[in-house]
Formats: structure tokens, sequence, C-alpha cells
């Protein structure tokens, strides 16, 4: 399994990874794999990140689900 996730400006620039997608990567460890696309000024440049993520990035919480009670 292949995730692609593109962004513009730099390699650095951060990128949104859904819950669903990092429940896949913990249920698909072996064989899952993120493709990092980023467009530079000059060229798209492309590198790939295995798991465990957190070894590559920093995960942030960036959104809350509102649920009634």
């Amino acid at each position: 399994m292949i995730e692609v996730k593109t962004t513009h400006g730099w390699e650095r620039t951060p990128f949104h990874i859904s819950r669903n997608e990092l429940s896949e990567v913990d249920q698909r460890r072996d064989e899952w794999c993120l493709f990092r696309l980023w467009i530079s000024a000059r060229m798209p440049i492309a590198f790939e990140l295995r798991p465990p993520l957190n070894g590559h990035v920093s995960l942030a919480a960036t959104g809350f689900a509102a649920s009634f009670h």
C-alpha cells in the first residue's frame, strides 16, 4: 500500500495525515509506505517514508470531532 502526500515549498513542509491513514499504518506496517512528493521551484522531488512514522516526523493533532452527548 502506498500513500502519497504532496505539498509545494520545500521537503520539510508539513502535510496532513488522517486518523484512518495512521490506522492503516499500524495495521499494515510491513506492506505500507508513504511517498512524499513536494513541488519545488525547479522540479518535483520525492522520497519514501516507512513505518514507524514517528521515527521520521512529529505527529500533532490538528482537529477534533465534535459529537453530541
